[in-house]
């Protein structure tokens, strides 16, 4: 923390937060993540548009580390400027709720066909509200089944996930809900591909 660069970097940090944790999970599972502990930061301040102004007209960083700063940027694809791994952004949107019994959310998710979610930069993440349809792993070994591949097991889906490193969340692939895994429809068609290149060995 320096109070001159973290208004500039805050993204960077959150980035370097997300990715420590899916480090961490990768090389030694999913049951020692720290984000099953604190899922969001709470911030001990309130934010008004004049604060927010103010911090980006603050004074006082050295011409050369802002030089710096500019000329890493730039040398960045679009793709990696915008990956969430290198720089996380999200929206805050200041919400009070207008009944008793109703709780305030910390974090606002708009529709991303909303006017407000038209205007972001690109670089912010819009989620959408629609939710994915979840499988469990014996629901996915039942389709391969029911498409033919009657000899496609459980003990084959549990070689090909960890080949594919298809648990990793950078990958998308799959949510834990309730500590049980449950994959996306994307998976599912990876595992169809899979089953009909290897067809022979699961018919």
């Amino acid at each position: 923390m320096t109070n001159r660069l973290d208004e500039l970097l805050s993204a960077r940090f959150q980035a370097c937060c997300l990715n420590y944790n899916d480090l961490i999970k990768r090389l030694f599972g999913d049951e020692f993540g720290i984000d099953k502990h604190l899922s969001f930061s709470l911030q001990f301040s309130s934010i008004n548009s004049d604060q927010v102004n103010s911090l980006h007209d603050a004074a006082g960083l050295p011409s050369h580390i802002q030089a710096f700063i500019n000329a890493f940027d730039a040398e960045l694809t679009e793709a990696e400027f915008n990956d969430p791994r290198f720089a996380y952004r999200v929206l805050f949107v200041t919400k009070t709720v207008n009944r008793k019994g109703q709780a305030d959310k910390v974090i606002e998710f708009i529709k991303a066909d909303s006017e407000l979610a038209k205007g972001l930069n690109k670089s912010y993440a819009v989620v959408k509200e629609t939710e994915k349809t979840k499988y469990l792993p014996n629901q996915v070994v039942d389709k391969m089944n029911a498409a033919g591949f009657s000899r496609f097991t459980m003990h084959n889906h549990t070689q090909l996930w960890k080949a594919m490193d298809a648990k990793n969340p950078a990958k998308g692939l799959g949510v834990v809900v309730v500590k049980t895994w449950h994959w996306y429809e994307p998976w599912l068609d990876i595992v169809s591909e899979h089953c009909v290149t290897h067809a022979s060995d699961y018919t």
